[in-house]
């Protein structure tokens, strides 16, 4: 029997499959109801709004302490001066997120406030005995929810969170499915899980062709080079920067007739490679090293299936390190060093810069705005002259 979506409580059939969740729309607006006019009193009021919408939400609840997902988990945090002092994450689950609360009257701007919160707890989950979760949350009780993540390594500064409006959640279901996930399954929003699976799958691809090739006695560099044409190309087409998806037609064309396929995809980059036109569409110049030497290997009928199945992938999807690994194999050594073309993973790139230049600048970055908003605030209360003679 179908459930009405006004009366249906939250379930989350597959995580693994994203099947929508079911808002309960009438406890919704219930909670929205319940607090509008509550008094605010952070320590009074935060507890119970986060049972509160946990239930609504048709998720777990925090437990007691020491159970990895609980309130005001206790954080030892290191100071600029060197100072150890206690502090407390509001709402903390390990491995999933930390919540930082704030209860204002309403009316009143709680920016400067959430601004701050989100500093706090940005810092306090860096000192967490879970580690970093994946989301970090900065909430006004029943107005206001901001929501980071840290799946490009940090959180990004102030201008990255998503910014929930808790009172109209009924009206808002993407926000509902967005909210229901983090609290069951956080790790499937992660973009690079995704590409990751697409890039090993596409890899595996490309792996079987060029040993095919490399076995049919074509050496490792022409190989190199001819499938760094390939993914390109996929990759263009799949960005929009060749409109039609001419590279797959060839590949669907020659299915049946492989004698035809060095032929076309030869004409193919010669035109991507004057800005030609090719099967009377005009093509963007792509200028670069790769399709100057615009040659197709011959490819038989089972490897051009191979090709044809990585150029089903979303190639927006896929990790751009296969073009750095690409771009090495398909340089010669002598044209390698010259170029200074050597690839270097992400992760080791990320594993030096963030630490030492991102995180110091995004910290100080978050401070400045604090302090204008904390000027603005004055200058609201005492005039632009009393602004102006704050020390």
């Amino acid at each position: 029997m179908a459930r009405h979506p006004a009366t249906a409580t939250v379930d989350l059939l597959s995580h693994a499959s994203h099947i929508p969740v079911v808002p309960n729309i009438a406890a919704l607006k219930a909670l929205a109801e319940r607090w509008s006019g509550a008094k605010a009193s952070e320590r009074a009021n935060s507890h119970s709004y986060i049972i509160q919408l946990c239930e609504t939400l048709g998720v777990e609840r925090p437990g007691p302490a020491g159970s990895g997902y609980e309130f005001e988990l206790p954080v030892k945090v290191i100071t600029r001066d060197g100072v150890e002092v206690s502090n407390f994450l509001d709402c903390y689950r390990r491995g999933f997120f930390a919540i930082e609360v704030k209860d204002e009257e309403a009316g009143r701007s709680t920016d400067l406030l959430l601004r701050r919160a989100f500093g706090q707890v940005r810092n306090y989950v860096t000192y967490a005995p879970g580690g970093m979760p994946p989301y970090v949350m900065v909430m006004d009780i029943g107005r206001t929810l901001i929501v980071w993540d840290r799946w490009d390594g940090n959180y990004g500064d102030w201008q990255a969170g998503r910014r929930l409006d808790l009172a109209k959640l009924h009206e808002r279901p993407d926000d509902v499915q967005l909210l229901h996930t983090i609290w069951t399954d956080p790790d499937s929003l992660n973009p690079r899980a995704r590409a990751q699976a697409v890039t090993k799958e596409v890899a595996s691809h490309l792996a079987n062709l060029a040993r095919s090739l490399e076995e049919a006695g074509y050496d490792q560099e022409r190989v190199a080079r001819f499938i760094m044409r390939c993914v390109f190309t996929m990759f263009a087409e799949d960005i929009g920067l060749l409109p039609g998806e001419p590279f797959r037609q060839i590949l669907e064309r020659c299915t049946d007739d492989p004698k035809g396929f060095p032929e076309q995809a030869q004409a193919l980059w010669k035109a991507m490679d004057a800005g030609e036109k090719f099967d009377w569409k005009k093509l963007m110049r792509f200028n670069g090293h790769f399709f100057r030497d615009s040659e197709a290997l011959p490819l038989t009928k089972q490897a051009l299936v191979v090709l044809g199945l990585a150029a089903q992938s979303d190639w927006r999807d896929v990790e751009a390190a296969i073009f750095g690994t690409l771009l090495t194999r398909a340089l010669d050594p002598a044209e390698r060093h010259r170029l200074g073309a050597e690839f270097t993973p992400r992760e080791f790139v990320e594993r030096v810069v963030r630490p030492t230049v991102e995180e110091p600048l995004r910290e100080r970055w978050v401070a400045v705005q604090a302090d204008v908003l904390q000027l603005r605030s004055r200058e609201r209360e005492t005039g632009r002259e009393g602004a102006a003679c704050i020390p």
